[in-house]
């Protein structure tokens, strides 16, 4: 009879071990691939001169990424045109808005790096057809 009640103890001890050596979740930098990067321009149909690009980041809990910096730079996908840089920071309920001039019009590829809070880099390309 002693030997149960000691057979008890220990399986409720070892129970109680096995479920403390459970996996510890820490607050690890998101894998860029769980960041998302939406991207449009103001106009819609952008032609050359002023416009805004809105920039929307999301990060993989599904909550807005607002304390990120841009660096966003536009090159035309031909040799010999000068890039467009701007850059943007702040960000209201995951979205930035930034200002841009489209130099000529044609095929463009913009690039968009954030830098997050954790030093993360994610960097993501858009094609932009301007008239």
């Amino acid at each position: 009879m002693v030997t149960n009640h000691y057979f008890r103890i220990i399986g409720v001890v070892l129970a109680l071990l096995v479920a403390g050596c459970g996996r510890i979740q820490t607050d690890q930098p998101a894998d860029a691939a769980d960041i998302s990067v939406e991207f449009s321009v103001e106009p819609v149909d952008p032609i050359v001169g002023p416009a805004q690009l809105l920039i929307t980041v999301i990060g993989p809990n599904g909550q807005p990424i607002d304390n990120a910096t841009l660096d966003i730079e536009g090159n035309m996908t031909h040799a010999g045109m000068t890039p467009v840089f701007a850059q943007a920071t702040g960000g209201d309920n995951g979205q930035y808005v930034v200002p841009f001039e489209w130099t000529m019009g044609g095929n463009w590829i913009v690039t968009v790096e954030l830098v997050l809070d954790d030093g993360q880099v994610v960097t993501r390309e858009f094609p932009v057809v301007v008239e």
